[in-house]
């Protein structure tokens, strides 16, 4: 790939697409598919220093466990305990397994902007995961999904959906169609749902720009970005053009 290449980001951001919804797949064949998203989503709070410490809090308090906490404050004060995070057992049911902990000296402080302190993360999440427990993660974003089904604005779309309290606009979206959209879109059997999904992923804005995308507009000058299928799609150019640069030499 050189750079005289003229990439095709509708072709790449199809292919991006295809992949997440592979990885989502695949996921829902070893688990549960609340688990599966519960997961996932623990696994992006801990970008980009704390991904793996994230998927073994995660394990380690699954979220079936966390349906029987309830509240968002106990779900909050769990998931620190289980950390590493906190002595504080107050109010956490006795059923619960106080010998499952995590050491607090392996989550990385270090080059981590505090905004995604893991603490700060734990206490976020935990309004998301508080809402969920009556109906479960799944059922939650499917319905907020369906709700918006003949809405035609985007961004009025997306925060609608993720409308939930402790996390920031950008980390939403963020969220929502590295994660939510291609599991949903696994998941479901519903044209109607998936016809919309896809929607979204054409017609919204792109995300915020990051390494790669700033990369690629200073690469490629002469090629806007307009929408998030095309920001995923110049990710992922930048990704495959990066291993095939390291493979070459």
């Amino acid at each position: 790939m050189t750079k005289e290449t003229i990439p095709d980001l509708k072709y790449y951001g199809k292919k991006w697409l295809e992949l997440k919804i592979q990885r989502m797949h695949n996921l829902l064949k070893i688990a549960d598919p609340d688990e599966a998203l519960y997961r996932e989503i623990m696994l992006s709070l801990g970008y980009p220093n704390n991904k793996l410490n994230f998927l073994e809090l995660a394990l380690l308090t699954p979220y079936s466990e966390i349906k029987k906490l309830g509240t968002r404050k106990i779900i909050e004060k769990a998931l620190l305990y289980r950390a590493g995070l906190t002595e504080d057992k107050t109010d956490i049911p006795s059923s619960f397994d106080f010998s499952l902990r995590m050491s607090k000296t392996i989550w990385k402080y270090k080059g981590t902007r505090p905004a995604n302190f893991p603490d700060k993360r734990i206490k976020g999440i935990s309004h998301l995961l508080s809402e969920t427990v009556s109906i479960g993660l799944v059922n939650y974003f499917q319905k907020k999904i369906n709700q918006q089904i003949g809405n035609t604005k985007p961004t009025s779309i997306l925060k609608k959906i993720m409308d939930f309290k402790g996390i920031g606009i950008q980390r939403k979206e963020e969220m929502f169609f590295n994660i939510i959209m291609p599991f949903i879109m696994s998941f479901s059997n519903e044209p109607q749902l998936n016809n919309f999904l896809h929607f979204m992923f054409e017609n919204y804005p792109p995300l915020k720009d990051n390494r790669l995308t700033r990369d690629f507009k200073t690469n490629y000058p002469s090629i806007k970005i307009n929408t998030v299928k095309e920001y995923m799609g110049a990710l992922l150019f930048q990704k495959e053009n990066k291993n095939i640069k390291q493979t070459k030499n």
